[in-house]
């Protein structure tokens, strides 16, 4: 089995990788801008049409602002910065960690889908710090792992939650005691962790922006059908569904918007 193990300075420099290209739609609004030399402001948003577009200026401004796109003239953007040239690699890294851990083998699942859903399960205050301590220690009981941590109390059992619905960490017995463990998935995140660091060790000195503003309401479940139905989203990046929506019955509107009639 490959080596889950990560030093505290890779640990660092995972934090940062994971803050400049986890929030959510950079991954789509990078491979988008990839596949042109350029794109203007209008046309990046016709391909994130379920995105309004004061968040996709939003999005962009911060990319650009965390060093992976530049803008070579006024509401133009190009994937030629060191850090976005580089990012493909862990990109490519965090798809086949997907397929083989989380999503199984089906084409069903676009690569660019499967980037987002691994790098929303290391996103988060403390994700990388829980599992860092893990790595490092082996199995830890409840106040251990808090400890070795350094999260406070609110954050850390919020995270442990997370951690444990996204299969990244279970426990060694039923007891409340029991002592928390990586599981075979996160074990396995060796090959991502070296690419992380890598990256964000090439990347030249630039202050991550950590926390998007105004981005919630992408994060809805509208918006995640959206990207499977959207028609003017680049090939290979959505995965599509089978079938349209069913029309809603006229009887079941009708009792959503009853009469107003006295």
């Amino acid at each position: 089995m490959p080596d889950h193990r990560i030093s505290a300075h890779d640990a660092a420099l995972v934090s940062e990788a994971v803050d400049r290209l986890a929030p959510r739609w950079t991954t789509w609004t990078l491979q988008t801008i990839a596949q042109h030399s350029q794109m203007r402001f209008a046309k990046i948003a016709a391909a994130l049409p379920w995105i309004s577009t004061q968040n996709t200026q939003q999005i962009l401004r911060r990319m650009h602002t965390n060093g992976l796109l530049d803008r070579p003239g006024y509401g133009v953007y190009e994937v030629s910065s060191p850090s976005g040239r580089n990012a493909h690699s862990v990109h490519r890294t965090l798809a086949s960690w997907h397929r083989t851990h989380s999503g199984g083998s089906s084409s069903a699942v676009a690569e660019a889908e499967r980037t987002e859903d691994a790098l929303r399960r290391l996103r988060g205050e403390g994700a990388i710090d829980v599992l860092h301590a893990l790595s490092e220690h082996g199995p830890l009981p409840n106040g251990e792992l808090r400890k070795a941590s350094g999260l406070a109390t609110g954050s850390f059992y919020y995270r442990l939650q997370q951690l444990q619905e996204d299969q990244l960490l279970t426990r060694t017995g039923s007891s409340s005691r029991a002592a928390y463990t990586l599981t075979p998935a996160a074990q396995a995140l060796g090959p991502i962790y070296t690419e992380l660091a890598a990256f964000e060790s090439l990347t030249p000195s630039v202050t991550v922006q950590h926390k998007p503003t105004a981005l919630a309401s992408a994060s809805t479940a509208r918006a995640d059908a959206a990207v499977r139905r959207t028609p003017s989203g680049f090939p290979g990046l959505f995965s599509h569904a089978p079938a349209p929506q069913p029309r809603v019955p006229a009887h079941v509107t009708a009792h959503s918007h009853p009469s107003r009639t006295r």
